[in-house]
């Protein structure tokens, strides 16, 4: 059977509904909702510039750059635009340098923060409010009275022109941890049950690649041991029957280094599934095309310093690469239909999909959403969840032991006699005072004021002027009485290590702020940009205006 479920129409079934955001369990897929995604990784991700299908991030997104999500490089499986599907999902914080392009909606679970000209394209669903809607779930503080979606006929724009604008998890009522900490428990359990999987299929090195042959119509298992010193030197090809998955169980030590240009094929990547059985580091140390898609959950992913490329799943602990890396997802979805008997039974509802292809997602009928809280738009239509295999008949658990007796206890000794205390000796008696002389002096009597006491009024505590979870401030100038460009970045300080969150740059003289938790430690930094000439006397004149965290240090 084939499972390429490619073709010329765009794809519209992929990522969540912001309404929905829940993990769902599909039997024969380990990637579960997440194989509507192009990639997860459960921790932090920094400087991932271009994502052609949706993106989650249990953790920080952080970039000096911009990010594209949902835009293919060719024509021939483009996202199509939803009214209510969530690409780009982030459980922690966004502090980005540059704009954010998504097709689809943006849902953050802490702070975010991107540049102007960051934008949203959104399907319409048909409903005569639908921009008002889009107005409520964007609105932001501080933004202008005049902002307002834009109708571009056959989809919305929902953009960033004044202050940066995104879906807070709160808004729409998404418990954020919970969906990723139930995806990590599913891969990891398809882990297991693929780790047990027999061999079925045989690896032949011919010189610079290694052959991957199988003759099972359905699932070829293949078993690549390079431990201990983890080098993957060679490419990887597969010679299996048309439509059948290649599982390839990669064991490399704790460190796995991809050293070869080419691993796997373009017209099997739908097909194809790396396992990563015990790395917890993967260093792309050559510019590599990686087609099929990679389960590590466990494994922190360092992408090649200058490109390269996964056109697949991805599910992954964490993600780095270098700022000015070109590297890229390229949305090949995994097929499903994995035959892995040892995972147990799927319990949660089965979600929006009917593998292989993804489904069409129909409009959704009309909503008319109190404010607030908002009331999400109706599911899609979808197909029924394939049938679930009855669980064998368990065994008969054994009698439990009786529990040993506890050992008498010691008797506690007996305490000794208390010591008497010593007398205290008579205290010694005091001379007797020698009377005083008669005064001399005339004694001449004058009034003298005494203040009467007036009940005061009980004391008002005044209402505490500093907000909380808000960092403000201004810079006013430079000593030397010149104008300069200053950068303000704000940094959270953890274990000796400064992550940073927010960065605005002020010419000459102007204000800041910034929106973080209160508990924490964060670090302030004022400094000097561009082709400005820097004296001893160049020092930035700053105020802080409010300080509404825990800890806080300026530098």
């Amino acid at each position: 059977m084939d499972y390429n479920n490619y073709g010329n129409a765009a794809v519209t079934g992929v990522g969540v509904p912001y309404d929905d955001i829940t993990w769902y369990d599909i039997e024969g897929q380990p990637f579960g909702t997440a194989s509507r995604f192009n990639v997860i990784v459960f921790d932090d991700a920094n400087n991932i510039v271009d994502v052609e299908g949706p993106m989650a991030i249990g953790g920080s997104f952080y970039s000096p750059r911009g990010l594209s999500v949902g835009f293919e490089r060719d024509s021939r499986n483009q996202i199509g635009y939803s009214p209510d599907l969530v690409r780009f999902l982030v459980g922690g914080n966004v502090a980005m340098s540059g704009p954010l392009v998504v097709i689809g909606h943006v849902v953050v679970g802490g702070a975010f923060s991107a540049a102007k000209g960051s934008t949203y394209l959104i399907g319409k669903d048909d409903t005569s409010d639908q921009s008002k809607e889009l107005e409520y779930l964007y609105q932001a503080a501080g933004g202008s009275q005049y902002w307002t979606v834009s109708d571009k006929g056959d989809h919305y724009i929902v953009p960033s022109y004044d202050v940066p604008r995104y879906i807070p998890a709160y808004r729409i009522g998404a418990n954020l941890p919970l969906f990723f900490q139930n995806a990590r428990e599913n891969m990891n359990n398809y882990m297991d049950c693929i780790e047990a999987l027999d061999v079925n299929g045989t690896v032949v090195d011919n010189n610079y690649e290694l052959i991957l042959r199988g003759n099972d119509p359905r699932q070829n298992v293949f078993l690549v041991d390079v431990r201990p010193n983890g080098l993957l030197t060679k490419g990887l090809r597969a010679e299996v029957p048309t439509g059948s998955l290649v599982i390839v169980r990669l064991r490399t030590g704790s460190n796995a280094h991809l050293q070869y240009g080419v691993y796997g094929e373009e017209r099997r990547a739908n097909q194809t599934l790396y396992i990563f059985e015990d790395a917890t580091n993967i260093y792309m140390e050559k510019s590599s095309d990686i087609w099929g898609s990679i389960l590590a959950p466990q494994a922190m992913f360092h992408a090649h310093p200058t490109g390269g490329h996964v056109s697949g799943n991805a599910a992954i602990r964490a993600f780095a690469v270098n700022a000015n890396s070109g590297f890229e997802f390229h949305y090949y979805p995994f097929a499903g239909g994995l035959t892995c008997a040892e995972i147990p039974p799927v319990v949660s509802p089965a979600p929006p999909v009917t593998p292989p292809a993804p489904p069409v997602t129909p409009p959704a009928p009309p909503v008319t959403p109190p404010r607030p809280p908002v009331t999400p738009p109706a599911p899609p239509v979808i197909s029924p969840a394939p049938p679930v295999e009855e669980c064998p008949e368990c065994p008969t658990c054994p009698e439990p032991k009786p529990c040993p007796s506890c050992p008498e206890p010691k008797p506690c000794p007996t305490c000794p006699e208390p010591r008497p205390c010593p007398s205290c000796p008579e205290p010694e008696s005091c001379p007797e005072c020698p009377e005083c002389p008669e005064a001399t002096k005339e004694i001449v009597a004058f009034p003298v004021p005494i203040p009467i006491p007036v009940e005061a009024e009980p004391a008002v505590c005044p209402t505490c002027p500093i907000k909380p979870g808000v960092i403000i401030g201004c810079i006013w100038g430079c000593n030397c009485c010149k104008s300069h460009q200053w950068e303000v970045k704000l940094y959270k300080l953890c274990n000796d290590m400064k992550t940073p969150l927010y960065c605005q740059k002020i010419t000459g003289y102007g204000c800041f702020e910034f929106h973080v938790p209160f508990e924490g430690c964060y670090v302030l930094t004022v400094c000097p940009i561009g082709n400005c000439i820097i004296t001893a006397k160049c020092k930035p004149i700053v105020s802080l205006k409010n300080i509404g965290v825990s800890n806080f240090m300026m530098e």
